[in-house]
């Protein structure tokens, strides 16, 4: 049975997962594979969640579900009340998405990239380029704000992505491997850079990641999915926990004994 997890930010839920079924038709070999089964869980308004598992695990499938841009088959999802696959339609630029790959258009430069979502979002030209000018001032970019993608290292690029994701000022930001095709060094600086202008702003963030350090270090609070994507174990992340090698080095184990398990469960299930 799917283990449900309790929400551990602050005051109520920001987004309720209940009993979330998702179901793919595979046509070529006709058979049908599950996606999701049985997801329950909730996250607190400015609560930091990573979600972690194998490969295969529905991870980015429930992030296309809570965007709104897939249905499930069964269950519900709820962000502020309204069913995911109505919120961005009266929301926004309320929840928006960063993906490993910057996706930045290439014949835009940096400032035109990040005008993107103000733009949607129907903002004047003035204050499009004002907001965008501030966020690629706070990601380190300013000098760079007339470069186009192709002049910009990977990890500029992705600065300017993630000052695009900002620009709209929303309530969630998603994850999805978001520094997961950098060097370690430049990522290690971008996810302090991401998490100083995430607790700034105040906002409810929640992570996919296959780096189990990384969530460590971003999250304070870890789902481990098994496949399909169900919850097989919750940990708490203690604030302190860079400060705590024996600790950090006892979550990190855990998180991996529990990734084995749900593997080694799966792999005799499927014998």
């Amino acid at each position: 049975m799917a283990q449900a997890a309790e929400s551990s930010g602050n005051g109520r839920p920001k987004i309720v997962v209940r009993n979330v079924h998702k179901t793919f038709y595979q046509k070529q070999k006709g058979t049908e594979v599950r996606a999701i089964a049985g997801l329950s869980f909730d996250i607190g308004e400015g609560e930091y969640l990573v979600i972690v598992g194998e490969t295969g695990a529905g991870k980015s499938v429930f992030f296309d579900c809570l965007l709104g841009l897939k249905h499930v088959d069964a269950g519900e999802i709820l962000i502020d009340g309204t069913p995911a696959q109505n919120y961005r339609k009266t929301h926004v630029g309320g929840i928006t998405r960063i993906f490993q790959e910057d996706r930045l258009l290439p014949w835009r430069t940096a400032t035109e990239n990040v005008c993107l979502g103000p733009e949607i979002q129907g903002v004047s030209k003035e204050e499009q380029i004002e907001t965008a000018h501030k966020w690629l001032k706070l990601v380190g970019l300013w000098g760079f704000e007339n470069s186009y993608p192709n002049e910009l290292s990977g990890g500029m690029r992705q600065r300017v992505n993630i000052a695009r994701a900002f620009a709209t000022h929303p309530d969630i930001l998603l994850l999805d491997e978001a520094f997961g095709g950098l060097d370690e060094v430049t990522a290690m600086r971008l996810r302090k850079d991401f998490i100083d202008l995430a607790h700034q702003q105040k906002m409810t963030f929640v992570m996919v990641t296959h780096s189990i350090e990384e969530a460590l270090v971003l999250g304070r609070r870890i789902l481990i999915f098994g496949v399909p994507a169900h919850i097989v174990h919750t940990i708490d992340v203690p604030d302190d926990i860079e400060n705590n090698p024996s600790l950090f080095e006892e979550k990190k184990e855990e998180i991996k004994h529990w990734i084995a398990k749900e593997g080694r469960l799966k792999a005799t299930a499927d014998e």
